[in-house]
């Protein structure tokens, strides 16, 4: 990278010295540099999006460090739960992964574990000093863990949570912290004979990533040689901001990636919108589960990839009862139980048209002008985002958090209507082509485990349920047949893969990056060839305006295409702005001083 910023300081240098030799007129091209300084900020910089991302950290995760007063203000902990029945032969079709946090205690008691098929304790909240946990927060004596193992074919992880920029800075370069940690985490695995871990790591920065990457792979390598069985999910940002991830590097080490699909605004937005937007439009911010979902397929096989959606809503304080309101005050997240409750029982619920999320407006009985908006998921809106994790293949379905949605089955009817193996007369062994991870496991050279209709099987021959399962594969239908033909199930087929670069493609991103490398590169080739003419070089070394507009918009389109292409990051760009406009006030103050000095006597 060294020799590209060695080349864009003096390029750069080159550009400013001839801006300064231009002599323009001071009102107009004051005005120009402040248009041109917002238009790259705004390119730039999303108000909403970019605080959430400096922030990292989930409120909802970051519950158990606020020890003064709870995230979540539910205030019906004593709502009575009902269990949610289904048949005998209910099997589910997609994986349905949950976090179960620790402060939900025996919510446990009221789950139909029919409907999950991994549940990730939260969690190990790791000290990043030592690796030693803060707490494990009742792991070794909670209920939950009895009641999962009692259940066929069901995963229990243990989530390992650290926080912060500076505490995985701190842990990811200790080493020893790093084995302690690992070295913990097979005794507590095998203390409750559990399935392996969920990473949380939230806030790592992209100058850990190799250390991360470092820690991922021994984690995985230390933890698998312990017990075969042992999977690691590991959880992500909606959007990579930080890119700390290496795909490519622990693909194979990692059994399961849990996007984490809401938050996209949050404390930090200057507008009440969606917690999971489906897709933005020009409404909303252009961070969206759609495009996330895109991102991570780009990189990593659907199959091993579980979205996560949210049993919980913001609630704000806003200025008026429009959508997009401007934020008065951010009132904080409630649970969907606290919003059914409090909430919709009281007010008028919408489906906003774009983002496809829940979202009730409403004033304060008694106030003159006190509005309130609060953003969150019900069973409609869940039910068309389960469809998203259907139409991009996905591994399943993640939710955060088990218990939110206490005394309320809204989101269960939705899993097992939506996300249940369809039943067939006189079949009741049909396996979800491609939903399994059993090719994952073989492709990663370890038999941890597969999927088969949403129950877990430890690879080994324990029941009839396996003969069945070769029976019916033995016999495939002319649909499987067309299926396994097109290379529809193989991640890596030539058919996946053109879908993917396709997907990508279409990123507006993307094509505004080729767009703009396509204008710069012809720009600079139209510029050299009509160098050539002796003509146009007089006249346009001899014309101040041309040599003005012309570099402008050189320098213009490099910003972007080096900033698109990584090269520079957004803190370089207001650099750049900050030295190119204060090197213009220099010269306009002293043409400025010029004037005044000829005007004297």
């Amino acid at each position: 990278m060294k020799y590209k910023n060695i080349f864009f300081t003096f390029f750069l240098l080159f550009l400013v010295s001839n801006q300064v030799a231009y002599s323009q007129d001071v009102s107009k091209d004051a005005k120009k540099g402040k248009k041109v300084f917002s238009f790259l900020t705004n390119l730039f910089k999303h108000n909403d999006s970019a605080k959430q991302a400096r922030k990292f950290i989930h409120q909802h995760h970051k519950v158990l460090k606020d020890k003064k007063s709870s995230t979540f203000v539910t205030k019906i902990s004593n709502l009575e739960s009902k269990l949610f029945k289904t048949s005998k032969d209910f099997k589910l079709k997609y994986e349905v992964f949950g976090w179960y946090p620790y402060w939900e205690k025996d919510y446990y008691k009221n789950i139909n574990f029919k409907l999950l098929s991994t549940v990730a304790y939260f969690s190990y909240e790791v000290n990043p000093k030592t690796g030693n946990p803060i707490s494990t927060h009742d792991w070794e004596t909670t209920g939950l863990i009895d009641s999962i193992k009692a259940q066929k074919g069901k995963r229990v992880l243990l989530t390992v949570s650290n926080f912060g920029i500076r505490n995985n800075r701190k842990f990811l370069k200790n080493s020893d912290a790093v084995d302690t940690l690992i070295d913990n985490l097979i005794k507590l695995l095998a203390k409750r004979d559990s399935d392996g871990v969920c990473i949380d790591f939230e806030g790592v920065s992209k100058n850990q990533k190799s250390e991360y990457t470092s820690f991922l792979l021994n984690l995985s390598n230390r933890l698998k040689a312990a017990n075969k069985k042992y999977q690691i999910y590991v959880s992500v940002p909606n959007v990579n901001w930080s890119e700390s991830i290496d795909f490519k590097a622990i693909d194979k080490a990692i059994d399961c990636f849990v996007i984490m699909g809401y938050d996209y605004y949050g404390k930090g937005s200057k507008v009440a919108g969606p917690v999971a937007p489906l897709e933005s439009a020009k409404t909303w911010e252009p961070f969206n589960l759609t495009n996330s979902v895109d991102y991570y397929t780009s990189h990593i096989a659907s199959s091993k990839i579980i979205l996560a959606l949210p049993t919980y809503g913001s609630l704000w304080e806003t200025k008026n009862l429009d959508l997009k309101s401007k934020v008065k005050n951010y009132l904080g997240s409630r649970t969907y139980s606290y919003i059914k409750s409090n909430i919709e029982k009281n007010e008028a619920v919408y489906i906003d048209d774009v983002s496809k999320s829940a979202y009730s407006v409403y004033k304060i009985k008694g106030s003159k002008n006190t509005y309130r908006q609060c953003w969150f998921e019900n069973d409609s809106s869940f039910t068309i985002k389960t469809n998203l994790i259907k139409q991009k293949k996905l591994r399943g379905l993640g939710i955060w958090a088990l218990g939110y949605d206490r005394g309320y089955n809204d989101f269960w009817e939705v899993i097992h209507k939506e996300l249940g193996e369809p039943r067939l007369s006189n079949d009741t062994s049909i396996v979800r082509q491609g939903s399994s991870s059993e090719t994952n496991n073989s492709s990663n050279g370890n038999n941890g485990g597969t999927l088969q209709n949403g129950n877990i099987s430890t690879g080994t021959d324990t029941s009839g349920n396996s003969s069945s399962n070769n029976a019916a594969s033995a016999s495939p239908t002319v649909v499987t047949k067309i299926v396994d033909g097109l290379g529809l199930t193989d991640p890596n087929s030539k058919v996946n893969r053109v879908e993917k670069k396709l997907v990508k493609i279409t990123d507006y991103k993307t094509v505004l990056l080729y767009i703009m490398c396509f204008v710069l590169f012809f720009a600079c080739i139209g510029f050299v060839i009509a160098l050539l003419s002796e003509n146009t070089r007089n006249n346009f070394f001899n014309n101040n305006n041309l040599k003005k507009y012309y570099t402008g918009l050189v320098l213009l389109l490099t910003v972007v295409v080096f900033r698109m292409m990584h090269w520079i990051d957004n803190g370089s760009v207001l650099l750049i702005c900050g030295f190119l406009l204060g090197a213009y006030s220099f010269y306009l103050i002293n043409k400025f001083i010029e004037r005044k000095e000829k005007e004297l006597p």
